[in-house]
């Protein structure tokens, strides 16, 4: 006899156990999923900055020189002999010392003659006035007395000049940085001596982008990194530069350091040392949480 209920579809055993499996998995993953979406719903805080902030512009840094403010390269004033050379290279000197020294013996012999020339015309002028008051003397020939006198002093003052020329006074105090003769050569007339610098203050030359100036002013302060020493030392700014490059977009700012430049037991500023400049930008930094 021939049932008439439709067939029973009977699944396996091994199908029971792997629906079971996925069961358990499921259960395990949901308890870690809500974990995940609270610790996602949790505050975090969020740093905020200004605009010029996010920019940066003075996070990197920008190369920068350290130049004297007061240096010169000093020449020979005339063509003779070097006697002496009183201070040698990085070497400090006061203002008013004498740095060079010059063969200057024909040169007074030139004021020794130029003197004499000069008493000579004096006492021909006095000869020339005692005449006059006698009217034994022409106008002329006292005049020319006269004019006498005022060229023979002019010929002193000239060689005098040229006497102290042998002798070369600092301008003011400092260090010698390169000598460029040596003692007992002979030099001519405008030959470069030495180059000398005041060590009391220096400034520092960076080449900063000119959408800087936008913001930086003269007082803005700055810091410089300095290579060869490995020190730190606070600037602040002067000036710019009155032109920008336009292909590098880019201008020059020249800033003082201020405070000791000089490390205690340490190496010295000078001229030529490079370093690193850093500039914070003026606007303020804010800080907020976000929730």
């Amino acid at each position: 006899m021939v049932s008439s209920k439709p067939p029973c579809h009977v699944f396996p055993v091994r199908s029971f156990q792997a629906v079971r499996v996925l069961f358990a998995l499921f259960a395990l993953l949901v308890p870690l999923t809500a974990q995940a979406g609270s610790a996602e719903l949790e505050a975090v805080p969020v740093q905020l900055h200004g605009v010029g902030a996010m920019t940066t512009p003075g996070s990197d840094g920008q190369r920068a020189q350290i130049v004297a403010i007061r240096q010169a390269v000093i020449s020979s004033e005339l063509a003779g002999r070097i006697t002496a050379l009183h201070f040698r290279e990085g070497e400090r000197f006061k203002k008013g010392d004498i740095l060079v020294s010059y063969d200057s013996a024909l040169f007074r012999a030139r004021l020794d003659r130029a003197v004499q020339a000069e008493a000579a015309a004096l006492k021909r002028l006095n000869v020339a006035q005692e005449l006059r008051d006698l009217d034994s003397i022409s106008v002329a020939d006292y005049e020319q007395a006269k004019s006498d006198l005022s060229v023979a002093r002019a010929e002193t003052s000239a060689e005098r000049v040229m006497v102290n020329r042998c002798q070369i006074a600092a301008p003011f105090s400092g260090r010698v940085g390169e000598t460029y003769v040596r003692a007992s050569e002979h030099v001519a007339e405008g030959t470069k001596l030495f180059s000398i610098y005041d060590d009391s203050a220096f400034e520092v030359e960076a080449i900063v982008p000119s959408r800087w100036l936008a913001w930086i002013k003269p007082g803005h302060p700055m810091t410089i990194a300095v290579d060869e020493t490995g020190a730190s030392h606070q600037a602040r700014v002067l000036r710019m530069a009155g032109v920008v490059d336009p292909v590098s977009q880019s201008v020059k700012i020249v800033a003082l350091i201020e405070g000791p430049r000089n490390e205690q037991g340490g190496m010295p500023l000078m001229p030529g040392m490079s370093g690193t400049v850093f500039v914070v930008p003026p606007q303020p930094v804010q800080s907020e949480t976000i929730r």
